[in-house]
């Protein structure tokens, strides 16, 4: 039976000796797998007894972060964290005024309706539309004589671009101006029904115009979007289709096939879309990816 000194002297050796050999290993290791311990890292190991080369082990063989990702991570933050950042103080937000057309003092329903009067239209077109329903007299008259010069302004500068479009029919940049003004005004949300359709016919009609040479992604999405609001599906997916087999590594033409089986209902062809997501190599980005899992879970 060993006195109780030499037994405290022994435990003590022999954790020393253990942590010696921990924090040999975690050098050697670090070198051997091309991830050597710094010399801060190596002291710190070093200090804390056993515990300091445990942790030293878990950085050799914790594993590198994907570039990928991390640049989508960096690009597009956690929504749950970015939500609870806050706000820049000099950001434009609507959300005051949308409020202050919902309260009840008419004052302050028109002193917000005088500043939008005074901004562009073009940027308050939402809210002027919301004004224009209010129960204040004042503030109704205001957002509607707003839109309607508005809309007034548009379809004369739309006007315009034509005339400078059929004096130059060649002019590709000229129709391209003339496609983005067409699908300002139809986002806007002031034409409805028939107008609406008419717009997007005409809309369809240029975009087929333009020379396939010219016809970038951002005009061939537009054009599936458009095809698809006119109820053109087979359309909108074979355009869709072309998109993906001229950009197989972009993910834009694969949201929009995957938008076109959801939207007319094909759930076959949604799981078909899965499956060669499954080889396409597309490079996701955060928001894409989870468009394309929201998407996905259509066809489950």
């Amino acid at each position: 039976m060993l006195p109780l000194d030499n037994y405290n002297l022994l435990i003590t050796v022999l954790v020393l000796l253990l942590h010696l050999i921990l924090l040999l290993l975690a050098v050697l290791l670090g070198r051997h797998r091309k991830r050597p311990l710094s010399g801060g890292e190596i002291l710190f190991c070093a200090v804390v007894p056993l515990f300091g080369p445990v942790c030293g082990l878990e950085l050799i063989y914790a594993e590198e972060p994907d570039p990928e990702l991390l640049r989508d991570r960096v690009m597009n933050p956690d929504p749950m964290r970015k939500s609870y950042t806050a706000p820049d103080p000099e950001a434009p937000s609507t959300a005051p005024m949308e409020e202050a057309f919902l309260i009840s003092e008419p004052a302050v329903r028109r002193e917000m309706m005088m500043k939008l009067l005074h901004d562009d239209p073009e940027k308050n077109v939402e809210l002027l539309m919301i004004a224009r329903f209010n129960d204040d007299p004042e503030t109704a008259h205001y957002a509607t004589a707003t839109l309607t010069e508005y809309q007034r302004q548009t379809e004369m500068s739309l006007q315009q671009s034509q005339a400078l479009l059929a004096k130059d029919p060649d002019s590709t940049a000229n129709r391209l101006a003339y496609i983005h003004q067409m699908e300002t005004y139809i986002a806007s949300g002031l034409l409805e029904g028939h107008l609406l359709l008419r717009q997007r016919t005409l809309l369809e009609q240029e975009i087929a115009k333009v020379p396939a040479e010219d016809a970038d992604l951002a005009l061939g999405c537009l054009r599936c979007r458009n095809l698809l609001a006119l109820g053109k599906a087979r359309e909108a997916s074979e355009a869709a289709r072309e998109l993906t087999r001229r950009y197989p590594g972009e993910e834009e033409p694969w949201l929009e096939l995957m938008r076109v089986c959801v939207d007319s209902r094909d759930a076959q062809g949604l799981r078909a879309v899965g499956k060669e997501l499954e080889t396409a190599g597309v490079l996701w980005s955060y928001a894409g990816r989870e468009k394309m899992d929201y998407f996905l879970k259509g066809s489950t």
